[in-house]
């Protein structure tokens, strides 16, 4: 047998052989790469199905919670409720309205003692006395309102709970050059009951607002230092004269 001829067929062979086994080693490499690829995004995707599973169990537990909690336990401010009132019963009642009428409602929080010995405390919106001076002194709301308007109307918000003594309302004006205030219009309370007293105070004749000499405010006097007396807000009524609108809005 020529010698030649067997050893080019060796060599061949081991060509062959050593082509085929880098190719397997390359192949085996490829494979371990995408397993490996594979094996992360695995572990990525349970991390953010773990996380997403956590999550809505946090947020079912919290909706549990807020449904076990009591709505009256606390008012929207966050301020804790003081009285037997719930926050339903203390929404304002709906009053009716003239149309052609502008209005404005405040808070019991918008008015002012008008002495440093009235103290008082809020309960959400509203306000009470915790200390009465003598002397009659009261909380006190000045009216911003435009030139020439004329006021029609006044509704105060109350809770009188006491049976000795009435909440004394009113529409003051003031001048201060003479520093003198006049009532133009005066009611009260009533009763001895948990709710919420609509007083609606009608302004015959309408009161004509003059800036230039005069200031206007609404007037609560409680009687009693608790929430027995508790002021939750007002609302005026006025009409404002086509005669004192700048010009460029008649």
């Amino acid at each position: 047998m020529n010698t030649s001829y067997l050893n080019i067929n060796c060599k061949k062979s081991l060509r062959f052989s050593t082509r085929r086994a880098s190719i397997g080693s390359f192949g085996k490499w490829i494979l371990g790469v995408i397993m490996s690829r594979k094996h992360v995004m695995l572990i990525v995707f349970s991390g953010v199905f773990l996380g997403l599973a956590l999550l809505l169990s946090s947020s079912l537990s919290l909706a549990q919670l807020v449904e076990q909690s009591s709505p009256s336990s606390g008012w929207d401010e966050g301020r804790q409720v003081t009285s037997n009132l719930t926050q339903s019963q203390s929404s304002l009642a709906a009053v009716p309205t003239t149309p052609g009428t502008t209005y404005k409602t405040f808070s019991g929080g918008a008015f002012s003692p008008t002495n440093s010995s009235l103290t008082y405390s809020a309960q959400g919106g509203a306000v009470y006395a915790t200390a009465l001076p003598p002397g009659g002194f009261s909380f006190s709301l000045e009216l911003d309102l435009p030139q020439g308007a004329k006021i029609t109307e006044v509704v105060f918000f109350v809770v009188d709970n006491d049976t000795a003594s009435n909440m004394d309302l009113g529409l003051r004006s003031y001048n201060p050059e003479t520093n003198s205030f006049s009532a133009l219009e005066t009611a009260s309370s009533s009763g001895a009951s948990t709710s919420l007293q609509t007083i609606v105070v009608p302004v015959d004749p309408p009161v004509q607002v003059d800036n230039t000499t005069t200031s206007y405010r609404l007037r609560v006097a409680p009687r009693v230092a608790s929430s027995a007396h508790l002021l939750r807000g007002a609302r005026i009524g006025y009409i404002v004269s086509q005669v004192y609108l700048p010009s460029v809005l008649k």
